[in-house]
């Protein structure tokens, strides 16, 4: 059975935010943060790098992608996929759709 697309340097994740006071902290998405460089230069998805766990998004405040496959690596390093987790509690939306990658 496939599995999700393969995130890619550039490729979005949403973040969830605590809402503004008084409000108790309800999450709010926070669309559009990329995955930024390096990645693995030489395994390219879409003609760009291909994201794994531990390259970093949010250029401003660096977060890992902490969530990758359990069975496909790339450059040695579990390949990052739409779903998969980053350490601020989000997830990569964003990925190639004609490369789908198990585990």
């Amino acid at each position: 059975m496939p599995g999700p697309p393969q995130a890619r340097l550039l490729d979005f994740h949403a973040c969830f935010t605590p809402g503004p006071p008084p409000a108790p902290p309800v999450p709010v998405p926070v669309p559009g943060i990329p995955i930024i460089p390096p990645c693995c230069p030489t395994v390219l998805v879409g003609k760009l790098p291909a994201a794994r766990i531990l390259d970093m998004t949010n250029p401003a405040f660096p977060h890992p992608i902490v969530k990758g496959s359990m069975t496909v690596l790339i450059g040695k390093m579990p390949a990052a996929r739409i779903g998969d987790n980053v350490v601020c509690g989000g997830v990569i939306v964003k990925g190639e759709f004609t490369v789908l990658v198990g585990g």
